[in-house]
């Protein structure tokens, strides 16, 4: 249990540092950094080796749960979604505990107009 502990807290720390290191990519494709063509190159590298890194998370998950791989595929569907880096970060979030909250929060008055005005603007922007 100590090792899986361990991988949990390692793969965490690697989401934050993707996702700070997928963000820096970002800027210095649409140039609002400018980094050395080597340093541009090195977080491009580790971006992808990361990736692995996730893939190898999802097979070892597997590997531990002793699950026939159509059983783990129904039952870890989110799990195996949040491979992709960017969707980690909804692994530490509760599907039904987040749509309670979304529910909760679009009743209220003033989160509800907000909601309705997003949508509106939303419409009015892909109707153009």
């Amino acid at each position: 249990m100590d090792r899986k502990r361990c991988w949990t807290y390692s793969l965490n720390g690697l989401t934050v540092l993707w996702i700070v290191l997928f963000v820096v990519s970002l800027a210095v494709d649409v140039g609002l950094l400018s980094l050395p063509s080597a340093s541009a190159s090195a977080i491009d590298r580790f971006l992808r080796l990361a990736v692995i890194v996730f893939l190898a998370d999802v097979c070892l998950l597997y590997r531990w749960s002793e699950e026939a791989p159509t059983a783990f595929v129904r039952s870890h569907w989110f799990l195996i979604l949040t491979v992709v880096p960017w969707f980690r970060p909804l692994r530490a979030l509760r599907i039904g505990r987040g749509l309670r909250v979304f529910r909760t929060l679009s009743r209220s008055r003033r989160v509800g107009s907000l909601l309705h005005k997003l949508r509106r603007a939303l419409k009015r922007v892909r109707n153009r």
